[in-house]
Parts: structure tokens; C-alpha cells; sequence
């Protein structure tokens, strides 16, 4: 079970990467579990699990050249999933310029 809801930004760069990779395998953010999340100021880490299997080699997925753009983060930031052994274990934000995050989703959008 879950320790905590997938955000509202959360859930759509998932559905993003979804709609990128879904062809390998890729779940959509419905079937993805979170189990941690720690912002850090720069960004956030948020532990993710599925039973899917993902056909991509173990690494990062990058949202294929797109960001979040945000209010208040004047650069935007990267949106990166981690895969180990075939499944999704992390969603990384990271902010663009070393710019500071509180973890706080504002107005944003996908670009």
C-alpha cells in the first residue's frame, strides 16, 4: 500500500512519461505506488514502485527534452525517473540554475 497520494505534478509528468515510453512498457501514473518523498530544497526525491515491467535499460528517463516550468522557479526544473532490474523506482525534480524549491507546487505546467 501506499504511504502517501502521487501529487497533482506527480501524476502528470507520470502520464507524461507514460504517454513517452507506454510503447516499452512505461506504467501510467494510476498504477504507480509512492512510498517516499523528501524534498531537498533543489528539488525533490519521491520512492516509487510498480509491478510493471519497463523495457528500457536500467538508468534514468528524462522527459525527452521537456521541463516544468513553475512560479517562483525562475529556470524551471528537470523531471527524471530512475529504472532498476525493469522497474520504476524514482521520480527526481531538480531544479535548473541552482535556484531554491520548497517542495511547494505552484502554478506549473509541462514544456
Amino acid at each position: 500500500m501506499s504511504a502517501y497520494k502521487q501529487s497533482a505534478l506527480e501524476t502528470a509528468v507520470l502520464d507524461r512519461f507514460h504517454q513517452l515510453y507506454g510503447t516499452k512498457g512505461f506504467p501510467p501514473a494510476s498504477a504507480v505506488r509512492v512510498l517516499h518523498r523528501e524534498n531537498t530544497g533543489c528539488g525533490r526525491y519521491t520512492d516509487i514502485e510498480c509491478d510493471a515491467v519497463v523495457r528500457l535499460a536500467d538508468g534514468y528517463l528524462d522527459l525527452g527534452g521537456g521541463f516544468v516550468e513553475m512560479s517562483d522557479v525562475p529556470n524551471g526544473m528537470a523531471a527524471t525517473v530512475l529504472l532498476k532490474a525493469g522497474r520504476v523506482k524514482m521520480l527526481e525534480f531538480a531544479v535548473y540554475g541552482g535556484d531554491f524549491w520548497d517542495g511547494e507546487e505552484r502554478e506549473w505546467r509541462i514544456v
